[in-house]
């Protein structure tokens, strides 16, 4: 199975998934960030697209190729913490992935930009950073997502969110 945790930059995505996978059952985090930080920085200059990922088509190829490989070969869970802005991003994903019969979820978590803002800041990062100044495109792009499960994680300790994650997944 794999399980994509979409939800604004610095809401949490990456430390959810670590969750799930230190309180089982068995699982693994796929960093997609690493695949398109490939993509991206081997293509020559003209052909730069900007910072999303979503604008570079091999990008998903790549990642479906791996994440087919994976499922092939691993019985557990592939968590992938990664930010969707895009509506249509997700089934890029998730048809190839379905139609090598492989289950895929989508779950979203929900924030608001005060929230998100400080755990950016938290984090190290500046106010002006890439991140901070994406956070209402992120937040409006993502109300339009559908078939996908949204938890609210506004004042949610992690633990609490990895059990609303694995009730939605029936584990």
């Amino acid at each position: 199975m794999v399980v994509w945790i979409n939800g604004p930059y610095g809401v949490g995505k990456s430390t959810l998934a670590e969750q799930l996978v230190q309180g089982g059952p068995k699982g693994f985090v796929f960093d997609p960030e690493t695949v398109g930080n490939a993509v991206r920085d081997t293509l020559p200059k003209e052909m730069y697209k900007g910072a999303l990922f979503e604008h570079y088509p091999r990008w998903f190829e790549m990642c479906v190729v791996l994440l087919q490989d994976i499922s092939a070969r691993y019985d557990g869970i592939i968590y992938i913490p990664m930010t969707l802005v895009l509506p249509d991003s997700f089934e890029k994903f998730a048809r190839p992935l379905r139609e090598s019969g492989i289950l895929v979820k989508h779950i979203l978590l929900e924030s608001n930009h005060a929230i998100v803002l400080e755990r950016i800041l938290e984090r190290g990062e500046e106010a002006d950073c890439w991140c901070a100044q994406h956070i209402d495109f992120c937040l409006e792009q993502q109300g339009k997502f559908e078939d996908v499960v949204r938890i609210p994680s506004v004042g949610q300790p992690v633990t609490t969110l990895a059990m609303a994650v694995r009730k939605v997944l029936g584990i």
